[in-house]
């Protein structure tokens, strides 16, 4: 009779003990795996065939079918209002895994905070999954102007050509370039360039790969963070006067989650962390590496996991309605040059 009790006992306790096994990530893994395999993955991006996201998403898929096991990766394009009906349609797929988004952080996180005009999703309810790219902001200026440093428009009157304010803003904001005057209708960086060779513009933001061809008209004197090719510039970081500490971080975290993969809301754990680990194994794959340079972009240093996404989203997150209309006024109002 002893016995039996103490068979029974130790049943029950297993039997309490086996659901518990789905916590170990090696169990969990290895069910992502086997769900994944032979199937279809879609992979959506907002902003049309040809942007920068959809050579990205295209670049990536064959590396993501070789690590998950998919059948197919089949790239989607969503294009629209910057991304939104993109961030829409990711918002409300259904949370089985199968669907993923290649998408500009920021802006997600922007519209999403101020309620843009139409916003469907709640941006703080996405899943982040990793980031593999390395997407740096810089500032060029006119070549033939003397301004070296950042430091150096401190208190000078200039113009920035734009295309819509976004970057710009929380630069002027973190170093302290109170005279700035944006102006929106530069749509991309060589239209740019070509602007501040005319004179009709004296700066400009890009990113890494954005001037290139334009050496002999621009110099590079900010960036967002270390870069390999731009070892000499500062970052805003060593460059922000010590009270702008907030928008160096607010400049920072957005710019972190640029390029970030994300996931609807409700997708299993087990199948994040297993879509997390197959970034990270693109992430370290040299072949990955070797095809995105030949294609002028930049694998980042380190991967990037969910949990710093996740950290840098909460903080973002915490934001009073205070804090979030001045975010607004600063990047869509403060800088722009007053229509004549």
């Amino acid at each position: 009779m002893k016995k039996r009790i103490i068979c029974s006992f130790v049943a029950l306790a297993l039997a309490w003990m086996l659901p518990a096994a789905g916590s170990v990530p090696g169990v969990m893994a290895q069910s992502a795996a086997e769900f994944y395999k032979g199937k279809t993955v879609t992979l959506v991006e907002g902003f049309g065939a040809g942007s920068d996201f959809d050579v990205q998403a295209r670049t990536i898929a064959p590396f993501l079918k070789k690590v998950t096991g998919a059948n197919a990766i089949a790239v989607e394009n969503k294009p629209g209002a910057a991304g939104t009906i993109a961030r829409n349609y990711l918002f409300t797929a259904k949370p089985d895994g199968l669907t993923i988004m290649l998408d500009h952080g920021p802006r997600l996180v922007f519209n999403g905070l101020l309620n843009a005009a139409g916003v469907k999703y709640e941006w703080n309810k996405f899943i982040w999954i990793g980031k593999v790219l390395q997407e740096d902001a810089l500032v060029v200026v006119d070549k033939k102007l003397p301004w070296e440093k950042p430091q150096d428009l401190v208190g000078k009157t200039f113009i920035m050509g734009v295309s819509r304010p976004f970057y710009e803003a929380l630069f002027a904001e973190a170093l302290g370039w109170e005279g700035i005057k944006m102006v929106p209708g530069y749509q991309s960086p060589s239209e740019r360039a070509i602007a501040i060779a005319r004179g009709e513009i004296q700066a400009s933001v890009g990113n890494s790969a954005s001037f290139v061809t334009q050496w002999d008209v621009v110099k590079t004197i900010v960036i967002t963070a270390k870069h390999k090719n731009y070892q000499k510039v500062p970052t805003v970081r060593e460059s922000a006067p010590k009270d702008r500490e907030k928008w160096v971080t607010t400049l920072e975290d957005f710019q972190k989650i640029q390029f970030s993969f994300l996931a609807p809301p409700g997708v299993s754990e087990d199948q994040v962390r297993f879509l997390e680990d197959c970034l990270r194994k693109v992430h370290g794959d040299p072949e990955y590496h070797t095809k995105v340079e030949s294609l002028s972009l930049d694998v980042n240093p380190e991967f990037v996991g969910s949990k710093e996404l996740k950290d840098i989203t909460a903080r973002m997150s915490k934001l009073s309605p205070d804090e979030i209309k001045n975010l607004r006024f600063v990047i869509e109002e403060k800088y722009l040059a007053k229509k004549k």
